[in-house]
This record gives structure tokens, C-alpha cells and sequence, in this order.
């Protein structure tokens, strides 16, 4: 026997209306608990579910108390008796406890147990019992008497019966012989009679044995061990089954109300949600119909795109072609320069020979002035005779003398043009140069305007890809407003179906009060 302690020896009052409820599985483990159980207790809900039932026997009860509890609902009867259980501070609490087992589709699956509050003198009838019990005196107390209560009555019966006969016969100065037979026989007739008379009593014993036999419970609730105690205590049985119905329906009904409430609550709950969210599908349908709007414009954008993008690739293409002709003209033109160059590089050759060749005529024109010089010597040496010479000589250094500053001039033109040949040269070089610079610059030109027409190609592209894109959006942007509109319309229902809802939990909790206030009403009858 699990020994559970402290105990403090404090008694805990249980209330007139109080319904203590509760179910095991068969081994006793506790499944259900239900407030009352749990505020008397002193246990949390969750300290109670999966724990044995005893967890709450107090050490003063009996071993045997609960040995025939669990015979007796294992032989599937009922059983009533008062318990003393103990709380989780030590404190204890009396009740008058119906436990019985609960059967679905045929098998046994649980036990319940309904304790209310006993009456004063159950209590002091059970503490003294117990007592008793635990100190092994108890088995006087229990035994019941030797004599049935027909058997007593009847012997009553015919000793009144013999009794009156002996009178009457006194009375009557009858002989002695025949008074006493006359005893003997009003006595039997009496007995007879009475025994007669109580057969119905044996049959209504028997009736109650089947109902409940406990002889610790019968003695505490009706004070007697006979028939009539037996008989007290089935009807008590009776009363506690009905009771225990109505205070596990009243238990029910509570649950039942509570959850109506939780119901109605989320009904509720479900019917300010409806309501937002047809506000919300609201302005969803009016954020989708701007979108549609918008990605209407994206599409136009992107076609505009697109077609701008085309005529850039087009004016790209014929820019390209242009540079292309251009760097050929200008490929050209360096050819044209270098030829030029090439001839000026001869011609200033050919100076440069004028020049050497101007140099011999230049020392020739010398050389003949020094050789006119010295003839006119000469001439003058020889007089007369060599006059004619000096004439001739004067005329070839005149001549001399001309050639030389016509060649000395010729020399000047020929060095002036050299020294515009060098520049014409010069020029050449850099314009050559630069035309080598401008076909660079040209066909890196080509290449950018080749890139560009190919990025354009591309933005091309993409531009019609986003205006299908875009279609599709848009045709995707109309089926979600469409069926923005039907769960619009199923909002409607969700919303009218919740208030429908909303009504039928409200009636469900006005049953469900009703229900609990009829039990309760009961409940308090039963309990006057």
C-alpha cells in the first residue's frame, strides 16, 4: 500500500455544490480531472494526469477499503463508500465517493469516480470504523446477526401470538392441556403468517444484495448489519448512480458551456477576420488593378524601348559603315602623302645634285676668272700684240664673273628650295603620321559603334523579352484580379457562414447554460 506523508491533520471543508470527478484507465492511472478534483486536491492539473489514482490516498484508510473498491469494479459493479484523501500540503478532505466502471461498444475502458461531501455523522461513523479496521477490531462490528429479519419477526410474531392465546385461554378456564395446545398453535399460525407475509421482504433483499453488498459502507451509511441496512444502502446506491449521472452531466455540461464559449469566441475571432480580410482583398484588388495599370505602361515603355532601340541599331549600323569609309579615304589620303613625301625625298636628291653640280661650275667659273686674270697679264706684258688678247680675255672674266653670281644665285634658289623641300618633307611626315593617327582613331571608332550596335541588339532584345514578359504579367495581373474578385465573393459566404456560426454557437452556449442550471438546479434538490 502506497504510504504517502506528511499529513497535517487539517481538514479541508468540501462545499455543498461541489462535484469531485474523475477517470482511470483500468490500472487506475489517472486520465481525467476535472477543476473541482483539482482545487480540492491542492495538485496541478498536469501533477494529477498519468499518475495512479492513489496519489491522493490518505494513510489512514484501510488496505481493505480499497481491495474491495478494486474487486469490486473489476467484477464490473458499482461502489460507494467515504473516503478520507489526503491534499498535497498534508491537509485531508472526507467525501462520499461513486465509483463504477464506464463500458463503450460492450468492454469496460475506464472507471469514474463522483464524490460529493458526506454527511457529519458518515464521517464520525467512518473515522471510528476505520479505526477499528486498522487495528484489526472491526470484525464484531461487521458481523451481521444471526437471525435473519424474517426469522426474527416471524419469532416475534408467534411468541405475541403464543402470548395471546395463553391469555385468552386463562381467561377462559380452559383446561390446561388445551390451552397449551391452543399456545402452541396460535404461536405456528403467527409465525406462519408472518413469515408469509415477509416473503416479498426476502425477494427485495436479494435485490439489493445484487446492487451493492459492503458491509464497511452499508454500516457506515445506515448505521444497521440487517436486511433493512442492506436494503437502505442499495437505495442509497441507487441514489448515489443517479446522482453520480447527474453530476458527470453536469460536468459534461460545463465542458460543453466552456467550449461553446471558446466556439463562440473563435466565431468571433473568425468573423473580425473575415471582415478584415475583405478589407484586405479590397485593397488588394485596388493595389493589382494600379499594378495592371502600371505594367500596362512598363509595355508601352518597353515597345518604345524596343523601337528606339532598333533605330539607335539602324543609325549605328549606317554610323559604322560611314567610319569604315572614312578610315579607308583616310588609309588612302596616307597613301597618297607617302607617295608625295617619297617624290619630294627625289626631288630634294636631284637639288642636292643641282647643288654639287652648281658647286663645279661655281670653282670652273673661278678657275676661269684666274685664268682671264693672269691672260690680261699676259696681254699687258706683251703691248701691241696682246691687246686683242686682253679684249678677249676681259670678255672671258666678264663672263666668268656672271657665271659665278648667276650660279651663286641659282646656288641661293636651289638651298631655298631644299629648305622648303625639308619642311614640304616634314609636313608630309606629319600628316602621314596623322593620317596613320585618324585610321587608328577610325577603326576604334568602328569597333565602338560595333559594340554599341551589338549592346543595342541585345537592349533590343531584352526590351521585347520585358514587353512579353510584361504581357504575360499583365494577363497573369488580370486572372489575380479575377480571382481576387472570387474570394471576394467566397469572403462574402466565409463571412456569412460565420455569422451563421456565430449564431449556432450562441445558441449552443444558451443550451449549454440551460442544461448546467437544470443539473445544477437538480443537484441542489438531490442534495436537501
Amino acid at each position: 500500500m502506497r504510504l504517502n506523508l506528511p499529513v497535517s491533520g487539517r481538514e479541508v471543508i468540501v462545499g455543498d455544490t461541489a462535484n469531485i470527478l474523475s477517470t482511470t484507465d483500468l490500472k487506475g492511472t489517472i486520465s481525467y480531472a476535472n477543476p473541482d478534483f483539482v482545487a480540492i486536491s491542492g495538485f496541478d492539473e498536469d501533477e494529477l494526469l498519468g499518475q495512479p489514482h492513489n496519489t491522493v490516498r490518505h494513510p489512514d484508510m484501510p488496505e481493505a477499503a480499497f481491495a474491495d473498491l478494486w474487486q469490486t469494479l473489476q467484477a464490473n459493479r458499482s461502489w460507494m463508500g467515504i473516503v478520507k484523501n489526503r491534499c498535497k500540503n498534508g491537509d485531508h478532505y472526507w467525501v462520499s465517493a461513486f465509483a463504477t466502471p464506464v463500458s463503450r461498444n460492450g468492454k469496460v475502458v475506464e472507471y469514474q469516480s463522483v464524490r460529493t461531501r458526506p454527511q457529519p455523522e458518515q464521517i464520525q461513523a467512518a473515522e471510528a470504523l476505520y479505526a477499528q479496521m486498522r487495528d484489526g477490531r472491526a470484525a464484531a462490528s461487521l458481523r451481521p446477526p444471526a437471525l435473519g429479519l424474517r426469522a426474527r419477526v416471524a419469532l416475534l410474531a408467534g411468541l405475541g401470538g403464543a402470548a395471546g392465546a395463553a391469555i385468552g385461554a386463562l381467561l377462559g378456564g380452559a383446561p390446561l392441556i388445551a390451552g397449551a395446545t391452543a399456545v402452541v398453535l396460535a404461536g405456528a399460525a403467527a409465525a406462519g403468517l408472518t413469515a408469509l407475509a415477509l416473503a416479498p421482504l426476502e425477494q427485495l433483499v436479494r435485490q439489493a444484495r445484487r446492487i451493492g453488498r459492503n458491509p464497511v459502507s452499508q454500516l457506515i451509511y445506515t448505521g444497521r448489519r440487517d436486511e433493512i441496512g442492506e436494503i437502505a444502502f442499495a437505495m442509497k446506491m441507487l441514489e448515489a448512480e443517479a446522482g453520480a449521472m447527474v453530476g458527470r452531466i453536469a460536468d459534461c455540461s460545463r465542458q460543453l458551456s466552456d467550449h461553446a464559449r471558446n466556439l463562440l469566441g473563435a466565431v468571433h475571432g473568425n468573423s473580425a477576420s473575415a471582415s478584415r480580410q475583405q478589407q484586405e482583398t479590397d485593397l488588394i484588388a485596388t493595389a493589382i488593378q494600379q499594378m495592371t495599370a502600371s505594367v500596362q505602361e512598363v509595355a508601352l515603355n518597353a515597345q518604345r524601348t524596343a523601337e528606339a532601340a532598333a533605330q539607335a541599331d539602324s543609325e549605328a549600323a549606317s554610323g559604322r559603315e560611314i567610319v569604315g569609309l572614312t578610315g579607308s579615304s583616310i588609309t588612302r589620303l596616307a597613301s597618297d602623302i607617302q607617295q608625295a613625301a617619297e617624290v619630294i625625298h627625289q626631288l630634294e636628291s636631284h637639288g642636292q645634285e643641282i647643288s654639287r653640280v652648281l658647286e663645279v661650275i661655281h670653282s670652273i667659273a673661278e678657275q676661269t676668272n684666274l685664268l682671264a686674270l693672269n691672260a690680261a697679264i699676259e696681254a699687258a706684258r706683251a703691248g701691241d700684240q696682246g691687246r686683242g688678247f686682253a679684249v678677249v680675255a676681259d670678255e672671258v672674266r666678264q663672263l666668268a664673273s656672271r657665271t659665278s653670281m648667276a650660279t651663286a644665285d641659282i646656288q641661293t634658289m636651289i638651298a631655298a628650295l631644299q629648305a622648303g623641300t625639308r619642311q614640304a618633307v616634314d609636313v608630309m611626315q606629319r600628316s602621314r603620321e596623322q593620317a596613320e593617327h585618324s585610321v587608328s582613331h577610325a577603326d576604334r571608332a568602328e569597333h565602338s559603334l560595333s559594340d554599341i550596335n551589338n549592346r543595342v541588339n541585345e537592349i533590343s532584345a531584352m526590351s521585347n523579352q520585358i514587353a512579353a514578359a510584361v504581357d504575360q504579367q499583365s494577363s497573369a495581373s488580370e486572372e489575380i484580379s479575377q480571382s481576387i474578385v472570387s474570394i471576394r465573393g467566397s469572403s462574402d459566404q466565409h463571412v456569412s457562414s460565420g455569422m451563421h456560426s456565430q449564431r449556432s454557437a450562441s445558441g449552443v452556449a444558451q443550451l449549454a447554460d440551460g442544461m448546467l442550471e437544470l443539473v445544477q438546479q437538480f443537484w441542489a434538490r438531490r442534495r436537501a
